[in-house]
């Protein structure tokens, strides 16, 4: 297309100097005519080049020119927040003539059902679905497909499988990593308590569902409370206190997050007690406990790796690409031992 109008510039020229060469007073304002309109030619040919070239250079550059919407369960809770914000920033730097519309569900199932009709009434080309509920968001699925919009979910799932794609940790793993260390650490016997996420949500029904494979199962633990403080730091430590006060002979907690996690060794410092703790998300202070010996173990949940891998695959399916049903971010359990290895990064 390029080589077509580059000729076609060549051959405007060629007729003017053509007729000018011929001479004449009759063909003097015919001439004038002719090198009028090749001067318009070549401008409107020109002009075309220029913007062909602008367009050449931005699809050079990564230039992607998508409406990608997110809709986030939460942006309130640590490791929530570090995938938001993490997708925003990799927005900006790897598809910057993309438009994202990122939305905070605030933990409220009728909020992001809400915000999936703005982001329709928006015309994305596709959205990246962070579900705030296994049964409640599926909705956002129906309204999508009945728009003709793509969903990829991310970290958390829906109870559907009509999705593009989801790209997450299998949740299941991170209960069984938690189980396994903690039994090793009580020698496969000794009273524990359970800290859930909230009740309904994949990661909270995945996370229980691998306790119950591994520690659960044991024949010398028993799990003497069990209750859901709703991922939240502050609420992990309250339900704790009371905890110390009625297990007196209670040798471990198992956080189904980080906030949880310290929230219960707060609880358990101001009251001087020793306990076995360990959550998931490797979340920045959770690995300095860690490392400074005040909190038993992590489990990483890799947030950048989650959200790079949902920004990439949402892409691929808004351009009309090929993907995977599953991407798969594997955890793994951080120890004292293996600490300074995560917190360089």
């Amino acid at each position: 297309m390029k080589m077509k109008k580059v000729l076609a510039v060549v051959m405007a020229g060629m007729m003017v100097l053509g007729l000018a060469a011929c001479g004449g007073s009759s063909a003097g304002t015919e001439q004038q005519n002719i090198q009028e309109s090749a001067g318009e030619v070549t401008e409107e040919v020109t002009e075309e080049l220029t913007e062909e070239a602008t367009e050449e250079a931005s699809q050079e550059a990564g230039g992607i020119a998508l409406k990608v919407g997110v809709l986030m369960k939460t942006m309130s809770d640590t490791y929530s927040n570090k995938l938001g914000t993490t997708i925003e920033s990799y927005m900006e730097s790897d598809y910057p003539d993309s438009t994202l519309y990122l939305m905070d569900g605030q933990a409220d199932i009728a909020k992001q059902i809400s915000q999936a009709e703005d982001l329709i009434a928006k015309q994305v080309d596709v959205i990246v679905l962070n579900p705030q509920d296994a049964d409640g968001s599926a909705q956002v699925l129906d309204l999508a497909a009945a728009a003709g919009i793509p969903v990829v979910e991310v970290n958390t799932e829906t109870t559907r499988t009509d999705y593009a794609a989801f790209v997450g940790s299998e949740d299941i793993e991170a209960g069984e990593i938690m189980g396994r260390f903690v039994s090793k650490q009580l020698g496969g016997e000794g009273k524990i308590a359970i800290l859930e996420g909230e009740m309904g949500q994949s990661a909270q029904i995945k996370r229980y569902e691998g306790l119950q494979n591994t520690i659960l199962s044991e024949e010398g633990i028993e799990c003497v409370a069990t209750l859901s403080a709703n991922w939240s730091r502050s609420t992990a430590m309250s339900t704790t206190e009371d905890w110390l006060g009625k297990y007196q002979d209670l040798k471990a907690i198992i956080c189904e997050n980080d906030d949880m996690a310290m929230g219960a060794l707060q609880a358990c410092e101001s009251q001087g007690r020793e306990m076995i703790i360990i959550g998931t998300d490797g979340i920045p202070d959770a690995l300095q406990a860690v490392k400074d010996g005040r909190l038993s173990a992590s489990v990483l949940q890799d947030a950048k790796g989650q959200a790079t891998a949902a920004i990439d695959v949402a892409v691929k399916v808004a351009s009309g690409e090929e993907v995977e049903s599953r991407y798969k971010v594997d955890f793994q359990l951080i120890t004292i031992d293996n600490v300074d290895d995560f917190l360089t990064e």
